[in-house]
């Protein structure tokens, strides 16, 4: 009869066997998307733990580089200014220079003029003078030229040492 009653209800046991199938399957896949989650979560924490190092170096980096690049435009404004004025230093210098190249090339038409008609005691002070002022622009350009090699070793120096990013 065990048999019989199993064939009689076979249907019925059919669709409880596939329901209860259809209710297993069903709570395996809420338990597989579940873990599917949370693994997507821990994946994401395990990328944002990594990526974070670099990040922070990235922007460490970034605040090194504007406090560099404030430093270099300090600098540069700094040189411009002192080279500003050094210029209107050696303008003035100029100015002064051709000033008293301009005396002097007035006091020597003045004694060219005056030579015929001059005494030999003259004509001596004005040789030995003369022979005074070519001794001292000879000194002083023995001088600029010093200082014009010393400033050509300087900026080829610096030129060399600054960097060639």
């Amino acid at each position: 009869m065990n048999l019989y009653t199993l064939w009689k209800y076979k249907s019925w046991i059919a669709i409880a066997v596939l329901s209860f199938v259809c209710l297993g399957q069903l709570a395996y896949t809420n338990h597989l998307a579940g873990q599917l989650i949370k693994a997507d979560g821990e994946k994401a924490q395990a990328v944002a733990d990594a990526v974070e190092p670099y990040e922070e170096a990235n922007a460490k980096a970034r605040a090194d580089a504007v406090v560099k690049e404030r430093q270099y435009s300090e600098n540069l404004l700094k040189a411009e200014q002192n080279a500003i004025e050094k210029i209107k230093a050696a303008n003035a210098d100029a100015h002064s220079a051709d000033l008293a190249a301009n005396s002097l090339s007035k006091q020597l038409d003045k004694a060219k003029r005056n030579l015929p008609s001059a005494s030999t005691k003259t004509i001596i002070e004005y040789v030995n003078t003369g022979s005074d002022v070519l001794e001292e622009c000879g000194i002083e350009a023995t001088r600029l030229a010093k200082a014009a090699d010393g400033h050509a070793i300087d900026a080829k120096r610096l030129s060399e040492a600054w960097p060639s990013d």
